[in-house]
């Protein structure tokens, strides 16, 4: 039997399709409840009776800080795919990041070596990637520095995957995997929600910068390639396409036959708009939709290196084709229909 952690996530609803797919026997983890809908929702884009495959799984809620659970629901597992964390650049959430990103993650390296399970895939980030010379394209190798600048994400993610290098040291079969920006079908369920929304209303300004994207079913077939193979002791970068971060919104905006945005974001209208945000949060008690650190990021001109994974038969979708796919799911989400 095969474990999947944060199975209502955006990554961990399509890992657990791929391998249901596949015909396999799965346990799934999930802490909230309330998102077990998507599940059906998710594995409803891709077939026409989602229960067909759902019997095949099993659900087990709880918390992957508890380390007693984590020792439980891995017994008798002989394959586990983590994809399990916080995604969050607030750094209100700072103690919370490291609680499930660090400490969550150690928990179940330490329960995957006690139970004796055969092997581990790891979901880290790009953001646990070091800095490449100018020019260059970051890879595997580069050297993780965390500076000043690094968000408290960036660092959770770090210190989660060497806690998965440690299992590694003492014997654990473990790959990780280091995907890019994910996009694709049910992305409003995550990050890209408020993205989404404020093109469908009407987006004039484009952030500067660009950055590496990745569709979600890509991520989730690497997994289980990577999973399947001898591969052990690597983490591979997850990435089909380097794209400006106007171009991604002119993907939207152009499935959505919506004008396209056409003023870049200035540092005086950043500000203005992260102070608008900072004070709604005070108000309303919800976290800001974008952050100076949030901002800072979405500014900045990084590329990201796949030729590692490109080893593995892998042909990735365009990122093109992935949001005009998942726009088209979007609209007809909100439509009802």
């Amino acid at each position: 039997m095969i474990v999947v952690t944060g199975s209502t996530g955006l990554l961990g609803m399509h890992v657990l399709y791929e391998l249901a797919a596949r015909g396999h026997s799965l346990r799934a983890l999930y802490h909230s409840p309330d998102k077990l809908d998507r599940v059906r929702k998710v594995f409803g884009f891709y077939c026409s009776d989602p229960d067909v495959l759902l019997k095949h799984i099993e659900w087990l809620q709880g918390d992957i800080r508890d380390t007693f659970f984590i020792s439980d629901a891995l017994q008798h597992i002989t394959h586990v795919y983590h994809t399990a964390g916080l995604i969050s650049f607030n750094e209100k959430d700072k103690r919370r990041l490291m609680e499930i990103n660090v400490n969550g993650t150690s928990n179940l390296v330490n329960a995957c070596l006690e139970q004796g399970v055969q092997k581990l895939c790891h979901v880290s980030s790009i953001a646990s990637l070091g800095e490449a010379q100018p020019g260059e394209p970051i890879t595997e190798n580069m050297i993780w520095s965390p500076g000043s600048s690094a968000s408290s994400y960036s660092v959770s993610k770090f210190k989660g995957e060497m806690e998965v290098w440690r299992g590694i040291h003492e014997g654990l079969n473990a790959v990780i995997v280091n995907p890019s920006v994910i996009v694709g079908p049910g992305m409003w369920f995550s990050q890209g929600a408020s993205l989404l929304k404020q093109v469908r209303k009407g987006l004039v300004y484009f952030p500067a910068g660009a950055g590496g994207y990745v569709d979600v079913r890509d991520v989730a077939h690497a997994m289980v390639l990577l999973t399947e193979s001898n591969a052990t002791g690597e983490r591979y970068t997850i990435n089909s396409q380097n794209l400006s971060h106007r171009e991604i919104i002119n993907y939207m905006a152009e499935a959505m036959n919506k004008t396209l945005p056409s003023r870049r974001l200035t540092s005086l209208i950043i500000k203005l708009a992260c102070s608008y945000e900072y004070m709604r949060a005070l108000i309303t008690g919800k976290s800001p939709r974008i952050t100076l650190k949030t901002m800072d990021v979405a500014s900045q001109t990084t590329s990201y290196s796949n030729q590692k994974i490109l080893s593995f038969p892998i042909q990735f979708i365009s990122i093109r084709e992935s949001i005009q796919f998942a726009v088209e799911l979007y609209l007809k989400e909100i439509s009802g229909k």
